[in-house]
């Protein structure tokens, strides 16, 4: 099944994605994905939200109402006091009168009455004022920090709104009356009384002196608050949860739009539409120092390994193959999966070699404890046989020779896009019966891509958590251009299996590796 013969149509059927999901469905995903992310950020919002309600200060409400009562406009006996005077706009009236009784003046008068250290505007700011909707009424709110200090400056704001609009009436009374006696007495006896005379108007003035201003009196008054307006307990939790949801789904489409990493299988299903081989059990705090040799690796990982080998086995067949394992970066997990797939065949009793094809990071020397004299680089430039170039590890296996990466520079990374290389996998065929290949990450160097046209099978590693939806997509476009149909995915990076006597079962016992030797 060599990979390079297939046709390749303008669109693979194995790159081609699946519909991507849309609105709910999509959202969905994200959020079941980052999950934990929403539910602290909920968390944490909420516990900010009762340390608020626990440590802010309450404040307390209290509303005295006043009642508007305009005078007729065009009375003589009040024209020019300005009185609070009736409009065909009603509205008008009682937003005038919440104006005029919401002036530092009227703050100033109910502070002394109240021993109050705070300075006129200081008051405003504890105070409201505003018509209410389809009424004659004027509410004035107060807010204090305990509920006997909200009610006395609601009433005590309101009753000074009324002495001082009085106190403005009676100045300009005090004025006006004495004037207009003074014209009374220069007019004859028979005119100063009677109806509609000057003399009427002064009495109606005098009757108006001995009472408080008839356009505003106080229609009730604030009566104690039984509870605090603020902090509300029950508001800020729940606006404590909701604002924390909201952030917290706003964080985790973020941090899906930053780290768009590979998370659950669904999404490598959704990038390729390729079988997944075998499911790996995480190990990376094992190999953080390079990749993990066989005798390193637990037996549930390890039979993930065979399950591998036998689902590619069966997938290509009879006969001699080559396998080229790549991945879409650095630290998914390839080198790891090509050195314990070559050795899953060994010991499977297969003939096998693993040729280690990323000639600028080579790392399988020091994961085996071999130090070659001669190796890929050799061979490929003439200076070597492939046949003295190989070896074997008895540790390992005496199945399992490997070709690994030496010198030779540029000048060998160049051949393996020439004959050079294809008579090298000829000759490797001729030889085993399984050539497993360890290629650099095809995204980032194209070194081996001529391999990968040349091979049976191509394997892809990726790993949970570490590889890059953006990046696996360009291996697969990159693939897809050379004509290459993968035989799957090798998914590194799944929840560990609890290892049981069922694994440990008719298991050999390997031994202990010794010390690295050189290897001719």
């Amino acid at each position: 099944m060599a990979a390079s013969q297939a046709p390749r149509p303008s669109t693979p059927a194995w790159l081609a994605p699946r519909a991507e999901l849309q609105g709910f469905a999509r959202y969905l995903s994200t959020v079941r994905e980052r999950w934990w992310l929403v539910a602290g950020v909920t968390v944490l919002a909420t516990i900010a939200a009762i340390i608020y309600v626990a440590v802010a200060p309450k404040v307390y409400e209290a509303e005295t109402d006043v009642l508007v009562t305009p005078v007729v406009q065009g009375d003589a006996s009040t024209d020019g006091l300005g009185l609070i005077t009736e409009s065909n706009d009603p509205t008008q009236v009682v937003t005038t009168a919440a104006r005029l009784i919401s002036t530092n003046n009227i703050a100033a008068l109910a502070g002394r009455r109240l021993k109050l250290s705070d300075p006129p505007g200081g008051i405003l700011d504890k105070m409201t004022v505003e018509p209410i909707a389809q009424s004659n009424l004027v509410a004035v709110r107060a807010e204090a920090s305990t509920a006997a200090g909200a009610q006395e400056l609601a009433n005590a704001y309101a009753r000074a709104a009324v002495d001082e609009r009085t106190r403005i009436l009676h100045e300009q009374l005090d004025t006006l009356i004495p004037r207009l006696q003074a014209q009374v007495a220069k007019l004859p006896a028979a005119d100063q009384t009677g109806t509609g005379t000057l003399g009427e108007r002064v009495a109606d003035l005098q009757a108006l002196r001995q009472g408080d201003d008839p356009t505003v009196r106080v229609a009730a008054r604030a009566v104690t608050p039984t509870s605090p307006t603020s902090p509300k307990t029950k508001l800020s939790i729940v606006a404590g949860i909701v604002a924390g949801l909201i952030l917290g789904l706003g964080a985790a489409f973020l941090a899906q739009t930053l780290d768009p990493r590979l998370r659950r299988e669904s999404q490598l299903r959704d990038v390729f539409r390729l079988p997944i081989l075998a499911r790996v059990p995480d190990r990376r705090s094992v190999s953080q120092g390079g990749p993990v040799p066989p005798d390193a690796m637990p037996v549930d990982t390890s039979e993930a390994f065979r399950t591998l080998r036998a689902t590619l086995a069966a997938t290509l067949g009879e006969g001699s193959h080559s396998i080229l394992v790549t991945s879409s970066a650095t630290g998914e997990g390839k080198t790891t999966t090509a050195l314990n797939l070559a050795h899953a065949f060994a010991t499977a009793g297969y003939d096998t070699i693993l040729i280690e094809a990323d000639l600028r990071r080579p790392t399988i020397a020091k994961a085996i404890g071999a130090r070659p004299v001669e190796g890929l680089g050799s061979v490929l430039i003439g200076q070597a046989r492939l046949e003295d170039a190989l070896f074997s590890v008895a540790e390992i296996s005496p199945h399992l020779d490997f070709l690994l990466a030496d010198g030779g520079g540029l000048v060998a990374i160049d051949r393996l896009s020439l004959p050079a290389a294809q008579e090298l996998l000829r000759a490797a065929k001729g030889l085993a019966d399984f050539v497993i290949i360890d290629s650099p990450p095809l995204t980032e160097v194209i070194d081996a891509l001529a391999l990968a046209q040349q091979v049976d099978a191509v394997l892809m590693v990726s790993r949970l958590g570490v590889s890059r939806l953006n990046r696996l997509t360009d291996l697969g476009e990159l693939l897809a251009q050379g004509g290459i149909t993968p035989a799957g995915v090798a998914l590194l990076g799944t929840e560990h299996i609890v290892e049981s006597a069922y694994y440990y079962a008719g298991r050999p016992q390997e031994p202990a590796p010794g010390p690295p030797e050189p290897v001719s």
